[in-house]
């Protein structure tokens, strides 16, 4: 198991792109699920069970404010992840649809998870979702609608979700386990430098050490960088339970045989 989440770690921890910060906008907790559940409401009409994914419906899902959704739409539009369609005989109505970029952003995590099961069981789900938009998008679709009916997997997770909380929070709490997980197999050092950090994730030295030190303040992190034992159990729970989640939906859908039309 220890290979496997260290796989993720390292999957998670690549460089952002160059060019417009995505992974900064979207490695945020409030921001990230607010464009999962856009993908969500997208799909689910799209499969012809949901209502239409405009601004409306979002904002009834988005668990930000009204005002927040609004910004944040505004700011998928000029970033280039979101596309709006007018829904045929109805000009009025304005459909939000994710371009492939967002679906590929927001479902890297998704796709790393099962990357990193394939890995211990020895299936092939990873590159399904890889290569084909839609059956990424429906993946997401299935998961949003477990978290509207039983609440996020992330919530039992308290330290993980805290550090989803700062921007790019989680991809620094990744990138401290990456370390571990290095050190612990003998493997090539994960740099851990507020430069070094701060240029992979595309924010502020000073924000790396915010970051850094919370978890130092917390105890979660020793003066080495090294995690607790309490932090190490967590993550790898956190992991597993999200591997698992993931896992079986893909097998769902695989056995369903769902697919669709590419997302441009």
């Amino acid at each position: 198991m220890k290979s496997a989440i260290a796989s993720y770690c390292l999957t998670m921890t690549h460089e952002s792109p160059p060019g417009w910060p995505v992974r900064k906008l979207l490695n945020e907790y409030k921001r990230y699920y607010a464009c999962f559940m856009l993908i969500r409401n997208y799909y689910a009409w799209h499969e012809g069970c949901g209502a239409i994914p405009n601004l409306a419906r979002l904002k009834e899902v988005s668990g930000l404010s009204p005002r927040q959704t609004i910004d944040l739409v505004k700011v998928l539009r000029i970033a280039g992840l979101i596309d709006s369609d007018s829904v045929s005989g109805d000009s009025r109505q304005s459909i939000l649809r994710p371009t492939l970029w967002l679906l590929q952003e927001v479902g890297r995590s998704c796709i790393a998870f099962l990357q990193a099961y394939d890995g211990l069981h020895q299936t092939a789900h990873a590159s399904r979702f890889r290569s084909t938009a839609d059956d990424l998008g429906i993946l997401i679709r299935r998961s949003g609608d477990r978290v509207l009916e039983e609440g996020t997997t992330i919530g039992l997770f308290p330290t993980v979700q805290n550090m989803a909380e700062f921007d790019c929070g989680y991809s620094i709490l990744v990138a401290v386990m990456a370390a571990y997980y290095g050190r612990a197999s003998g493997g090539p050092p994960f740099p851990l430098t507020y430069d070094s950090l701060a240029w992979r994730f595309q924010v502020s030295r000073s924000h790396v050490g915010n970051v850094l030190n919370h978890l130092q303040n917390q105890q979660l992190i020793d003066a080495e960088r090294t995690p607790s034992r309490a932090l190490i159990d967590e993550f790898e729970k956190w992991c597993e339970v999200e591997m698992t989640h993931y896992a079986t939906l893909a097998s769902r859908l695989s056995q369903s045989g769902t697919g669709g039309r590419q997302v441009q």
